[in-house]
């Protein structure tokens, strides 16, 4: 009897120990949860949002404009939520309130307000790095800061890919 309970507690040891391994492999390679925080991402993300990122996404590609990524940011130690809106290699100006790649206007359905520069003067986007933005436009640190300024492909921890919360905006994320 002794024996057999000896041998259950082993076997639940190596089931929790198993689940442990697990999910640190899926948390640190393929997903992670993330809230969103603050208005900066409004009207497509809202404050109190939990979302998945994919860490697999740029495993296996590289970020792609439009998409809404997780980045670290390195000045106050937190994590952001952002849009892609410039590559690397690419011309990025902002006048009268429109975003310009290379010259031409990007057209962004996203957002409800003009785009302002802020800080942000005419620039090519570097190699391995991004120019991101909010998409309140009015109450985001992103990009056009120079506390900010553009991201470093290494500070992209992944793509939001799915709102779990709230239960009535459940779903993927465009």
């Amino acid at each position: 009897m002794k024996e057999h309970a000896i041998k259950e507690i082993i076997s639940w040891i190596k089931l929790v120990i198993t689940a442990f391994i697990i999910a640190f492999i899926l948390k640190t390679f393929i997903f992670q949860i993330a809230y969103v925080k603050g208005p900066s991402m409004e009207p497509t993300l809202h404050e109190g949002e939990i979302l998945i990122v994919s860490k697999l996404s740029y495993r296996i590609g590289e970020p792609k404009r439009s998409d809404i990524v997780v980045l670290n940011d390195n000045l106050e130690h937190k994590d952001l939520i952002k849009r892609v809106i410039g590559l690397p290699g690419e011309r990025i100006n902002i006048k009268d309130g429109l975003v310009y790649i290379d010259g031409n206007i990007l057209v962004e359905e996203y957002i409800q307000v003009p785009t302002y520069e802020n800080e942000f003067e005419e620039s090519i986007v570097p190699d391995s790095k991004y120019f991101v933005l909010g998409d309140n436009r009015l109450e985001s640190r992103d990009s056009r800061s120079s506390s900010l300024g553009f991201i470093d492909r290494k500070n992209i921890m992944g793509k939001a890919v799915f709102r779990l919360w709230p239960l009535n905006k459940i779903g993927s994320i465009k």
